[in-house]
């Protein structure tokens, strides 16, 4: 019985470190991606930049309504 049971703790970390393995994967893989068109770019053009991170798919950040968050004290108060 405890020779079952060794089997499948190594099964079980074989799968978590396969699963590990391909994520990392992805990640580097649209960073590489990035890097590699974004060669040509000149440093101050944004186009050209955010041109590479969409053919790339690289990290989108949250387009919901009401725009972007605001700090912990909240949205700034104006006096008029």
């Amino acid at each position: 019985m405890a020779k079952w049971s060794a089997v499948i703790v190594v099964i079980m970390m074989v799968v978590t470190v396969m699963v590990i393995t391909a994520e990392a994967k992805q990640t580097n893989g649209w960073i590489q991606c990035f890097r590699n068109c974004s060669k040509p770019c000149k440093s101050h053009d944004g186009n050209c930049f955010e041109r590479c991170k969409i053919k790339c798919g690289g990290p989108n950040p949250p387009h919901g309504p009401g725009g972007p968050p605001h700090g912990p004290g909240g949205p700034p108060h104006h006096s008029f």
